[in-house]
C-alpha cells in the first residue's frame, strides 16, 4: 500500500518528530522516506540543504532508504507538497501537528492546507506522540455516516501492512434512560455489522467495540492507549449520525491528545471504493 513516506520539515525540532515516527513505519512497511523542506528563495534553499545534511548525519545510519532535498517554489508549501505526492505514486505524507482546534487552527495553517489540497490520507503526528514499533492494533473511528465509514478499508489495509489487528470503534454518549440504553444496543449492532462485513470482504479479522463518553476524542484516545494502538484512522468529512459528535472536532481532539499518529482520510464526493487483493483503491 505505502511505498514512500513524505516527511515535510521546516528546521524546527517539532517538524522532525514526524521523521522519528515515520522511521519505524517505514521499517515495518518496507517503504522509503523522502524528507522535504520547501524554500522560497535560493538563499533559504542553501541553508535548508545544510540543515538537512547535518540533521541526517546526526541521526543515521538507517535501515531504510532515506533521501532529503529542498524544493524551491514561488507558491505555497502545501502546493509544493501536493506536487511531491503526485510525483510519487503510493506516497503518504507524515507531518507534525499540534491539533489546537478546528479549521485552520486544527493542525496549523500549512497542515490544514495540505489536508485540503492532497488527495488521500495524511499521517498527523500530534504533540503527545512518541515513536514505537507500530506493532499494535489500528483503530478506526466511525460516527454512523457513510463518510466516516470510508476510513475503514484504509485502516484494514494499514493493519495488513503492519501485521496487526484492526478495530472499529464508535462512541455514544452515556445512557441516562432506558430509551438511550436501547439505542446503545442498536449502535453496537451497527459496529458489529461493519466489522462482520469488512472481515468477509477483506479476509482480515476485524474487531469492534462500542465506547461511551461525553467527549468522543477522549474515549477513543483512551481506548487506543489501553490497546497500545499503532495509529488511529479517522475521516475528516464525517457527519453526526447515530451519535451526537462531529468528526471534524473529534479529529482535532484526537490529534491533540493521542499518543499514536492519527491518519486523516480526506476524500472527494462522490466516493467509490473498490478492492484489489488486500489493498484498497479510492
Amino acid at each position: 500500500m505505502v511505498q514512500h513516506l513524505i516527511v515535510p520539515v521546516d528546521g524546527s525540532p517539532e517538524s522532525w518528530r514526524a521523521f522519528d515516527v515515520a522511521l519505524p513505519l517505514a521499517e515495518r512497511t518496507g517503504s522509503d522516506i523522502r524528507i522535504v523542506e520547501v524554500a522560497g528563495d535560493p538563499v533559504d534553499g542553501r541553508s535548508g540543504d545544510r540543515r538537512l545534511r547535518e540533521e541526517l548525519a546526526g541521526r543515521g545510519p538507517f535501515d531504510v532508504d532515506v533521501t532529503a532535498d529542498v524544493r524551491l517554489t514561488i507558491g505555497s508549501v502545501a502546493d509544493e507538497l501536493s506536487t511531491v505526492v503526485d510525483l510519487h505514486p503510493g506516497a503518504v505524507i507524515v507531518m507534525s501537528s499540534h491539533g489546537k482546534g478546528r479549521s485552520a487552527a486544527l493542525v496549523g495553517s500549512v497542515t490544514e492546507d495540505v489536508i485540503h489540497q492532497t488527495f488521500g490520507p495524511i499521517v498527523l503526528v500530534g504533540p503527545r506522540v512518541e515513536p514505537d514499533d507500530v506493532s499494535g492494533p489500528v483503530v478506526v473511528t466511525v460516527d454512523g455516516s457513510r463518510e466516516s465509514e470510508i476510513a475503514i478499508p484504509l485502516a484494514v489495509a494499514w493493519s495488513t501492512e503492519l501485521r496487526s489487528t484492526p478495530w472499529i470503534v464508535h462512541v455514544a454518549a452515556p445512557a441516562t434512560n432506558q430509551a438511550e440504553t436501547v439505542g446503545d444496543v442498536f449502535e453496537t449492532a451497527y459496529t458489529a455489522r461493519l466489522a462482520r462485513d469488512m472481515t468477509a470482504l477483506s479476509g482480515h479479522v476485524v474487531q469492534f467495540d462500542e465506547l461511551h463518553g461525553r467527549r468522543a476524542d477522549r474515549a477513543i484516545t483512551e481506548f487506543a492507549d489501553t490497546h497500545d494502538a499503532s495509529m488511529i484512522v479517522a475521516s475528516s468529512h464525517g457527519r453526526s449520525g447515530l451519535t451526537r459528535f462531529m468528526m471534524g472536532s473529534v479529529t482535532a481532539g484526537l490529534v491533540r491528545n493521542a499518543t499514536c499518529p492519527v491518519v486523516v482520510v480526506r476524500l472527494p464526493h462522490p466516493v467509490h471504493v473498490e478492492r484489489s487483493d488486500h489493498m484498497w483503491a479510492y
